[in-house]
């Protein structure tokens, strides 16, 4: 019995196709769905088209599909960048609510919730309470800030 090349493409393209849905289902991320796709419309297209043709078909629908639905899959799943407490903070500036020194914490005000604010570590400056500060970054539990010359505030 001779086995021809359209059943053995047909099972190749069904082997492609489980094989792309089970690594789909076991990531977190959409990275084979497309080939699935392409691997789906060449499974049903084998038995009427040549080789070549077959390649081409799971090429083209594999990437038109990635082209056309990763961007719109991306922002559906919410997966862009989250920022942090760090990116929040950094950069606002606010008005301190106590003095500080380099070796006393100051205290400020950020979003309604007070936070012990310290100075640069090579800063030597006393910053009077109501002076415009800037966060310059997070240590620990600590925001660490800079004098600002201006009077803006939040």
């Amino acid at each position: 019995m001779l086995i021809n090349t359209i059943d053995i493409m047909l099972w190749v393209w069904l082997a492609i196709f489980v094989i792309t849905i089970i690594l789909e289902a076991v990531t977190q991320d959409f990275i084979s769905i497309w080939f699935s796709l392409g691997s789906l419309v060449t499974l049903i297209i084998c038995s009427w088209v040549d080789l070549w043709v077959e390649i081409i078909v799971f090429s083209v629908v594999s990437l038109v599909t990635l082209i056309l639905t990763r961007p719109f899959l991306k922002k559906l799943m919410g997966r862009g960048v989250r920022n942090t407490n760090v990116d929040e903070f950094v950069g606002k500036r606010v008005v301190l609510q106590h003095k500080i020194t380099k070796y006393e914490p100051g205290e400020i005000k950020v979003n309604g919730i007070e936070y012990t604010a310290i100075l640069l570590e090579d800063s030597n400056d006393t910053i009077e309470e109501g002076s415009v500060v800037e966060i310059v970054t997070l240590k620990g539990n600590k925001v660490v800030v800079k004098k600002i010359n201006d009077r803006e505030g939040e």
